[in-house]
């Protein structure tokens, strides 16, 4: 059993050092919303979907940076198909300009979701599972939805790619669901399953076996690496972030034992 106390301290030394990826243009304003994402060219050539803190549309809800970072992190940890991501830099040369109404770029580091050029975005149940590889990659997002407390779940279709399936849009993940880090509520839901509820027919049996092994050996240090990746600037205390990298670890076997279970509640 993981206990709390077991993550005391381990959260310690974030920087804003951050700067293996640059926004060197904005290519397309957003629109004001709960993230007013914006498009930009980051300085690798690729174009991102970029979420700032002053994006953020409430005051309390700016924790929502930290569950986009976060569970876009752990999601590779098991495989799950979550659109590439990273940190991203936003310079001084970018300041001033207006990404949505009203919103005026400021420099700092925000989150940059990869864009998926062609893309059909769903927010009903998981479907096109016949299509490319979607049996395994459902598993994944089974797997994350449940893992990270997910809410507002949306997938997009990678229409270049056959229909591939990707998970994006994180910061209403983890209780309570609202872009806020809270401990109380972490504790409260560690043992509460979050499940979709959609269909469970025609899944790969042999990813069930991989993302629930991947789940089962989840090492305490990559989490650890994750959480001190979040930016100090961002508006997470080190101890909110130990809790929830205990709350991530605590509910990794009981969601691997669930994942293991798709196959047998099939219907």
């Amino acid at each position: 059993m993981v206990a709390e106390v077991d993550w005391a301290g381990l959260v310690s030394g974030r920087t804003d050092d951050f700067d293996r990826l640059q926004a060197v243009a904005v290519l397309e304003p957003g629109r004001a919303s709960w993230g007013s994402p914006f498009q930009a060219l980051g300085s690798d050539g690729s174009d991102y979907f970029v979420k700032t803190l002053e994006g953020c549309s409430r005051d309390w809800a700016r924790g929502a940076l930290v569950a986009e970072y976060v569970v876009s992190q752990v999601g590779a940890l098991i495989g799950a198909p979550v659109c590439p991501s990273s940190l991203i830099r936003i310079p001084e040369e970018l300041c001033g300009y207006e990404v949505a109404k009203g919103l005026i770029l400021k420099p700092g580091i925000g989150h940059a979701s990869r864009t998926i050029r062609h893309a059909d975005e769903q927010r009903d149940i998981l479907n096109r599972r016949r299509r490319d590889d979607n049996r395994s990659r459902h598993v994944g997002l089974y797997a994350l939805y449940d893992w990270c407390y997910g809410d507002d779940a949306q997938w997009l279709h990678d229409l270049n790619d056959d229909y591939a399936v990707y998970s994006h849009d994180h910061g209403l993940y983890f209780p309570p669901n609202t872009g806020t880090i809270s401990p109380d509520i972490l504790r409260m839901a560690k043992d509460e399953p979050n499940e979709l509820p959609d269909l469970r027919n025609g899944l790969s049996p042999e990813s069930v076996s991989s993302v629930a092994d991947a789940l089962e050996k989840i090492e305490r240090e990559a989490l650890v690496n994750i959480l001190c990746g979040v930016p100090a600037s961002w508006p997470a205390a080190d101890e909110e972030l130990a809790t929830l990298g205990w709350f991530l670890e605590y509910r990794a076997t009981a969601v691997a034992a669930r994942v293991r279970d798709l196959i047998r509640r099939e219907r």
